[in-house]
């Protein structure tokens, strides 16, 4: 039997033994204190919606070259143009993908749709609809457990917005609007101010 005893709980080699001992410390269990020592690394992700778009003129059009949003090429053999060069220093570490589409929003018009950006629901084209929950409130639930805040939700305008007109793109599970946030007091505050008798630990949570 092939046994990795660095991956040994010292408690278990106890039992295993069936006797209680005062044993000196192993070598093998210096990489287990040494992992549960290290800072968990937290997980990020940020979620950007802009209703106007981005350049993308068409192959024959001489802004082509310079200002089309997408790289040009395929793989990593690719060239960033002029509207994401800056990211040149990244680019080992992006994947950027094109041609997406959610198929129950094309009946929405294109600078309308902040509701289904992030939840895919197909909530047609006018009147009331029932959205589902949006990617990013996904991922907070989880992250939420290591964070000081689970999530923000901010845009321009602030609010919720109304159908096909949201200024939010968040969604909880039940499909309800969250409001976004819009004054950079607050925004500040949420960050760095200590609010309560928990926020101090929730705020060391969020340095990590």
């Amino acid at each position: 039997m092939n046994t990795n005893l660095s991956a040994l709980d010292r408690r278990k080699f106890l039992r295993g033994t069936g006797v209680a001992l005062a044993l000196p410390w192993f070598e093998s269990f210096s990489g287990v204190a040494r992992a549960a020592q290290q800072p968990v690394k937290l997980k990020r992700l940020a979620c950007f919606y802009m209703p106007d778009g981005v350049p993308m003129p068409l192959v024959k059009d001489p802004g082509y070259k310079d200002w089309s949003w997408f790289p040009h090429g395929q793989g990593k053999e690719f060239t960033f143009t002029k509207c994401m060069e800056t990211l040149e220093p990244l680019r080992n570490d992006l994947t950027i993908f094109s041609g997406l589409s959610h198929p129950a929003v094309r009946r929405v018009h294109g600078h309308s749709n902040a509701d289904q950006f992030l939840t895919g629901a197909d909530t047609g084209a006018d009147g009331d609809y029932q959205n589902s929950v949006s990617l990013d409130q996904v991922f907070a639930a989880e992250a939420g457990k290591h964070t000081r805040l689970s999530s923000m939700v901010m845009s321009t305008d602030g609010g919720t917005g109304s159908p096909r007109g949201a200024q939010t793109m968040s969604y909880n599970a039940s499909g309800r609007p969250i409001p976004a946030e819009h004054k950079p007091k607050r925004i500040f505050d949420m960050l760095f101010v200590k609010s309560g008798p928990d926020a101090a630990r929730r705020l060391a949570l969020s340095k990590s």
